[in-house]
């Protein structure tokens, strides 16, 4: 069984953040740009993956988008399913990010990274968890039927980390070293030897010409 880890294409608020202080993360579309980014990609992978393929989404519109691009270039049977496991990371119900209080900067010197919780949203460590449930859940599932050859998960940034983390055995603090996947990237992960090796296989190199 191969995975694929897919970043949804460019969303509203990858070229404006002050969206994010009126419009819940869920609800951002992808741009333009973002559904060009979806098709280049979903033609790279219809001639990488085969018939026997599965598509696992975050519920968010953008990874939604993204998704369903990639789906219409494959075999009818390929079905997308829904997971919240692999939702965005939660950094609370609207983001300003020109508000953080003192506090709440002293919050996260203290607790760092990895394990600083925002407000009404999630830590590092709880997207980790929610890789870890999907990992011994989901792909578990699929790697004892034998149903699919090939498992694609369209994401987040952040959640892609917090699940090769997961599944290279990184220890923790390599999340300080982050650096946000380009959007509509694939990350092929394969078992070799029985340990895990990862690769990002593509990236869509497009513009918007006026």
């Amino acid at each position: 069984m191969s995975i694929y880890l897919i970043r949804h294409g460019e969303s509203e608020h990858n070229i404006d953040l002050a969206i994010m202080e009126h419009i819940h993360d869920s609800e951002h579309h992808l741009t333009e740009l973002g559904e060009k980014q979806a098709e280049a990609t979903a033609d790279f992978l219809k001639n990488l993956v085969t018939r026997d393929t599965v598509i696992y989404s975050s519920p968010y519109k953008r990874t939604m988008q993204t998704a369903e691009a990639i789906q219409s270039k494959l075999p009818e049977n390929v079905p997308i399913y829904e997971n919240p496991l692999i939702r965005e990371w939660e950094l609370g119900n609207l983001l300003n990010i020109s508000n953080r209080t003192p506090q709440l900067k002293k919050e996260y010197k203290s607790a760092g990274h990895f394990y600083y919780r925002y407000p009404n949203g999630e830590s590092m460590a709880d997207v980790y968890l929610r890789a870890t449930i999907f990992s011994s859940t989901f792909l578990q599932r699929i790697r004892d039927q034998k149903r699919y050859e090939d498992v694609l998960i369209v994401t987040h940034s952040a959640f892609m980390q917090a699940f090769l983390t997961f599944m290279m055995q990184w220890p923790i603090d390599n999340n300080a070293k982050h650096q946000p996947f380009d959007n509509a990237s694939v990350i092929a992960i394969d078992e070799i030897n029985g340990d895990y090796k990862y690769e990002k296989i593509y990236a869509p190199k497009i513009r918007i010409t006026n």
